[in-house]
């Protein structure tokens, strides 16, 4: 069953792809994408080096301990989704999607913990953690585009 949802997460991201990608300014939506990837990836890795998440079904598992599918694929998606989405939103609209976004994956992510061998919680590890951390990761995904978009714009460099 874990090899199923896997692969209906990378045919969703494939069609994903599709419709965040030509949405205007697209820069943005691949310096997010990107940024987002990049820091997923190294902070996952330390979570699971400390044990502190296993994923027992993933891809390439003689290569990586992380979810590549999660961190590379899903989670950056779901950052530039966020993003388009709060392009013109006020402070309390951001921080409410940021809210919606990783109540979303929470639940998700703790009904494969419970159900499926996708991900295992170790030690001290909860749900609220990965709810307040996802929080984060889309508010502080979010401040660095904004930074990003501020100098750009006022250099006119890109």
């Amino acid at each position: 069953m874990e090899w199923y949802i896997n692969w209906i997460f990378v045919i969703l991201w494939g069609i994903s792809f599709f419709f965040w990608l030509p949405k205007q300014p697209i820069k943005d939506w691949i310096i997010c994408y990107l940024f987002r990837a990049l820091f997923s990836g190294f902070t996952d890795s330390f979570v699971v080096a400390y044990n502190l998440i296993e994923y027992p079904n993933r891809f390439f598992p003689e290569v990586f301990k992380i979810s590549v599918l999660f961190n590379f694929l899903v989670f950056p998606t779901l950052c530039v989704f966020y993003n388009q989405t709060t392009y013109r939103s006020k402070l309390s609209g951001i921080i409410g999607q940021a809210i919606l976004y990783s109540a979303s994956i929470t639940l998700l992510e703790s009904w494969f913990e419970k159900n499926t061998q996708l991900i295992v919680y170790h030690k001290w590890w909860t749900w609220m953690h990965t709810f307040t951390g996802l929080i984060l990761f889309f508010l502080m995904g979010r401040s660095v585009l904004a930074i990003i978009r501020k100098y750009s714009d006022e250099r006119n460099y890109w």
